[in-house]
């Protein structure tokens, strides 16, 4: 098989503890086609330092620094703009790839011409690189080939849960980038606080099937300073769920009921247990909202209401009239069942 280009975008700011091991575990891959693009958000520590050493020694990297910090979403848009490989990929500059990673990918999607993702199995470390003691995941299949898109995303709504992993772990056609990043960062107007990395395989997923390997070909540090680990951002991405639910059952991904109401009440007890954690007097707020819509939208399964018009959200039907439904009672018109994000 032929090496074509494959792109490799790192997004970073302030990340020079372990952006050295990032790129060296990129720059060594067994594959060596590679365009290098990483996108400096303006950081304050050796970031810049360390990039410029390393884009001096390795003419595949290119380095695009802001002047000013525009968040993740700007330095990530910045990147596709760079984007020149037939494959391409996000590595997020904590995270660290198998030897192997990129050529397994890259043969997976050539061998299949009609997945539309390739990703594998990942694991999960520590601000030091050692494997948490149980977090190994379970394989989502035994041995390499092609996942059904569709069913795959039906597992990981019924989970509520990212089956596929992060950013990091998924290598993509750049033809397909143009769908997989369609309102980057928002769903139905609205700002994603977690899920956009999701979405974007679920938009994948809906075109077709996805390429899989059961080897662990990334690892995913977990340490104190990353985005992940705020409780505030913990508590907000619990709003995410029951709107990307409603949104795959709007967009065809979620048509039987049952799954559908499976997955709200999988994200429903999510945020009861939030609720009623040391967080929750706090923090509660976007979960106590994320939890009014799951209630909503099981009470549209069970009253059979179909609830399919792709222009009208889930939170905007969650008025008064379905809240006293759900109630078994009535509730004033002037009442806004919708919560304000007060944390």
């Amino acid at each position: 098989m032929d090496t074509p280009l494959v792109t490799v975008l790192v997004p970073t700011w302030n990340g020079a503890v372990h952006l050295r091991a990032t790129l060296r575990s990129i720059l060594t891959q067994s594959y060596k086609n590679l365009q290098v693009v990483v996108g400096d958000d303006a950081s304050t520590d050796d970031t810049p330092s360390i990039l410029a050493a390393v884009a001096e020694a390795d003419p595949r990297v290119e380095v695009v620094t802001h002047p000013v910090n525009g968040g993740q979403f700007v330095n990530q848009l910045a990147l596709l703009e760079r984007v020149r490989g037939e494959f391409v990929k996000f590595v997020m500059h904590d995270d660290v790839l198998a030897t192997d990673h990129v050529r397994v990918l890259v043969r997976g999607l050539q061998a299949h011409p009609e997945a539309r993702m390739a990703f594998s199995r990942r694991l999960h470390v520590d601000a030091s690189g050692k494997e948490i003691p149980g977090s190994a995941e379970r394989p989502l299949a035994d041995r390499s080939g092609l996942l059904d898109g569709s069913d795959l995303v039906v597992r990981c709504l019924r989970a509520g849960a990212n089956l596929v992993g992060e950013p990091t772990t998924v290598l993509m056609r750049s033809a397909d980038l143009a769908a997989a990043t369609e309102d980057l960062g928002f769903l139905d107007g609205e700002t994603l606080w977690t899920l956009t990395d999701f979405t974007m395989w679920l938009r994948l997923l809906a075109r077709g099937p996805a390429f899989y390997s059961p080897d662990a070909l990334s690892r995913f540090r977990h340490h104190a300073t990353q985005d992940s680990a705020d409780a505030r951002l913990i508590s907000r991405g619990l709003l995410d769920w029951p709107r990307v639910v409603d949104w795959a059952h709007r967009s065809g991904l979620l048509a039987d009921p049952g799954d559908r109401r499976a997955a709200y009440a999988q994200v429903l007890g999510r945020c009861a247990a939030w609720l009623i954690g040391p967080a929750g007097a706090d923090l509660g707020g976007p979960a106590a909202r994320a939890a009014l819509l799951c209630l909503v939208g099981m009470h549209e399964v069970d009253a059979g209401v179909v609830g399919g018009d792709p222009d009208v959200p889930l939170a905007l039907r969650a008025g008064a009239a379905p809240v006293g439904a759900l109630l078994g009672t009535s509730v004033p018109a002037h009442v806004d069942s919708g919560l304000e994000l007060v944390s």
